[in-house]
């Protein structure tokens, strides 16, 4: 498990009661974790990978990379442990790097395929996974449909494998500028409820292009009520982005959110208006939105009733996965699993689902945590 401890800014009321276990008893651990049925919320396509493919994309397309040795690609496809702590750096670095990959349909549907894999591996029952079909048209000249279509059968294809539900929200990346952003949500009213699209985000630099730039384009998606709204907020701007983002945009969940924290206003405007936020630990100390583990504020966002949830991010990205970022969140964040229950609860409910489907979904996970509880519980105590 990468490990990231930078010094950044740090943020208020850090959990600081941090678990020291031996390596039997983390093993033992991540193996009762890994057994948990568990939804992710905040999980990209793009960031979704193992090295191994990366290397036989490579020779399949005959992809000029610095290098073809297995270890050697890290430093240019994940974020390593010296790495600046800075979410744009690590944009232009290791997610520019990772685009050429995405060469063809094909290859963009191996990579979904491989991402429900792993995600079954995992534990996980519910997977939600987000891409931009703009980003990935424009470095290989793909269409919508092309991007779309590649991730959408990958997922079917690992569907009838591994019993992993899977929905897809499409990106409109800031960026891109208004005219784009016009037309992803155009495509997505047009794809809506049909390949798996259950929902649109909104990415990019959330400090350059605020919220109240999409009013329009989110307008036309909030009113017709199809789709799931989540944005990108929180993360590397404060709490008034967050709050934009519901006012502004609509937003039902925070990707991200780290930051209401700062704000106590804004910390109880997100709770009593039930909005998730989807953090993800190891990912928000590797981007710098928060500063190191002990300052990560999952802990003190459950404990005020926000309706906090644990996520990868990006896990080929970090080397991480669900599993690693529960037992981050139990031995680093300082979790007790009456709080990672309620995190796992809270993703399950913030799904982008039909109601029943949602209540299945709810009731499946707390029985089984409820279950799980005394064995885990022991284990955090040494026992």
């Amino acid at each position: 498990m990468t490990t990231f401890d930078r010094p950044t800014r740090q943020a208020p009321a850090g959990p600081g009661n941090a678990r020291s276990l031996g390596e039997a008893e983390l093993a033992e651990l991540a193996s009762e974790l890994q057994k948990l049925p568990k939804a992710e919320l905040h999980r990209h396509l793009p960031g979704s990978y193992r090295l191994q493919t990366l290397l036989e994309l490579a020779r399949e397309y005959r992809l000029d990379l610095p290098t073809y040795d297995l270890e050697g690609l890290r430093q240019y496809a994940q974020v390593q442990p010296g790495t600046p702590a800075n979410l744009g750096h690590i944009l232009r670095t290791v997610s520019t790097f990772l685009r050429q990959f995405f060469v063809t349909r094909e290859a963009i549907a191996r990579f979904a395929f491989e991402m429900v894999e792993d995600a079954w591996r995992d534990g996980i029952v519910y997977l939600e996974s987000r891409f931009s079909p703009w980003v990935l048209s424009v470095a290989h000249g793909h269409s919508f449909d092309d991007v779309l279509m590649g991730a959408a059968q990958g997922v079917a294809a690992a569907q009838r494998l591994y019993p992993v539900q899977t929905g897809m929200l499409l990106g409109v990346t800031r960026e891109a500028g208004l005219a784009v952003a016009s037309q992803l949500a155009d495509y997505a009213l047009d794809v809506a409820g049909t390949l798996g699209v259950v929902g649109v985000d909104l990415a990019g630099d959330e400090e350059m292009y605020p919220p109240r730039q999409f009013a329009g384009v989110f307008e036309r998606i909030r009113a017709d009520g199809r789709l799931g709204i989540t944005i990108h907020a929180g993360e590397a701007a404060g709490p008034d982005s967050v709050r934009a983002a519901v006012e502004t945009l609509g937003a039902q969940r925070i990707g991200h959110g780290v930051r209401v924290i700062e704000d106590a206003e804004t910390t109880e405007f997100v709770r009593a208006r039930g909005i998730v936020l989807e953090t993800c630990p190891t990912s928000n100390v590797a981007t710098g939105a928060v500063g190191s583990f002990a300052a990560h504020p999952l802990k003190p966002l459950l404990a005020r009733g926000v309706a906090a949830t644990i996520n990868t991010d990006d896990p080929g990205w970090f080397d991480i996965s669900l599993t690693g970022e529960y037992l981050v969140s139990l031995t680093r964040l300082g979790l007790t699993f009456d709080e990672l229950r309620q995190a796992a609860i809270h993703a399950a409910a913030g799904a982008f689902l039909p109601d029943p489907v949602r209540a299945a979904l709810v009731a499946r996970i707390g029985n089984a945590y409820a279950a799980a509880a005394p064995r885990i519980t022991a284990l955090l105590s040494g026992g």
